[in-house]
């Protein structure tokens, strides 16, 4: 039983268009860091969309800024998306500190410098930052 010649670039496109497709709905964490044990009490997760957090390197530069933040308990991050989920207790902390962590002064391990203006948080749970 012979195939038609269509048949390859056919199945070649269907899966190129569902790869593509299928990456949009499926997002895989670039780095998940737990700052603090979830523990009782409430918690509450705010998205954020940073411009600066692009890949795996930069996402763990951004998970560091919250090291020093005191009621952060988890952060998880896709740089392929420019996401940042941080998980805080609300008694403790809140998004205005959340946002003026992350786009505070980077320390750079390699050069002993701050870098300035590395991240800039675009939205905060779906609204936008006026600037």
């Amino acid at each position: 039983m012979r195939t038609p010649h269509w048949v390859v670039p056919a199945l070649v496109v269907l899966f190129a268009v569902l790869g593509i497709g299928g990456a949009r709905l499926i997002a895989i964490p670039s780095v998940v860091r737990e700052f603090a044990p979830a523990g009782s009490g409430p918690l509450r997760t705010t998205l954020l969309v940073v411009d600066g957090v692009k890949c795996v390197d930069t996402a763990e530069r951004a998970a560091n800024q919250f090291k020093e933040v005191p009621g952060v308990v988890r952060l998880v991050a896709y740089a392929s998306r420019n996401r940042v989920e941080v998980t805080f207790r609300p008694g403790v902390t809140d998004v205005t500190k959340i946002k003026d962590a992350i786009e505070g002064p980077v320390y750079d391990e390699s050069s002993k410098a701050y870098l300035f203006g590395v991240y800039r948080v675009v939205e905060v749970d779906g609204v936008e930052v006026q600037r």
